[in-house]
C-alpha cells in the first residue's frame, strides 16, 4: 500500500512539475497540485508526511543534499565480520549506548562485511576523545575496540 501511495505521490509529482511551470504564481508543486482545475473542477488532495514537501522543494530551489555535513569524528565502538553475530550484536551494542547517552547519534553502518557502530558527531579529536573516556567508564568491556576515526558528520543537529 505504501509503494501504490509514493508511486501516485511520484506520478502526480511530475504531472505538477509541468503545471507549476506554466502557472509561475504558485509557490510549489503542491499548492498547484491543490488548486481546482478550470476545465474540470476537479482538486487533488494529497495526504503525506511534511517532510518529503520539504525536502522537493529544497532540491527545486537548489539546496545541496550535502547540507548540514562537515568532516569531524566519531567513536567507533564495534566492528565484526563475524556473519552469523555481528548483525545483531551491533543492534544490541547501539541500543546499550542509546539508554546510556540518550543525547548522542548512534550510527550503524554495514560496509561488506564488516558491521560497525559509531558514536556522536564531533567537529573536533578532543571532544571525541572526552567521549570516549565517558563511553569506557560506561562500558569498561568496550575498551579495546573502541576508538576515534574521522568520517562526515551531521552539524544540523539531528539524530
Amino acid at each position: 500500500m505504501k509503494i501504490i501511495n509514493l508511486l501516485l505521490t511520484g506520478t502526480l509529482l511530475l504531472l505538477a512539475g509541468n503545471t507549476s511551470a506554466q502557472n509561475n504564481t504558485k509557490k510549489n508543486i503542491y499548492e498547484a497540485l491543490q488548486t481546482t482545475d478550470s476545465a474540470s473542477h476537479a482538486t487533488v488532495k494529497m495526504q503525506h508526511d511534511k517532510r518529503i514537501e520539504q525536502l522537493v522543494i529544497a532540491s527545486k530551489s537548489g539546496m545541496s543534499s550535502n547540507q548540514g555535513t562537515s568532516s569531524g569524528f566519531r567513536v567507533q565502538v564495534f566492528s565484526s565480520n563475524t556473519q552469523r553475530t555481528a548483525k545483531t550484536e551491533a543492534f544490541k551494542i547501539e541500543k546499550k549506548i542509546n539508554e546510556e547517552f540518550p543525547e548522542q547519534a548512534v550510527y550503524v553502518n554495514y560496509s561488506s562485511p564488516f558491521w560497525k557502530v559509531r558514536v556522536g558527531d564531533f567537529k573536533t579529536q578532543a571532544q571525541a576523545q572526552a567521549f570516549r573516556s565517558q563511553l569506557i567508564e560506561a562500558f569498561p568491556t568496550m575498551r579495546t575496540e573502541t576508538y576515534i576515526v574521522r568520517e562526515q558528520i551531521h552539524t544540523s543537529g539531528s539524530k
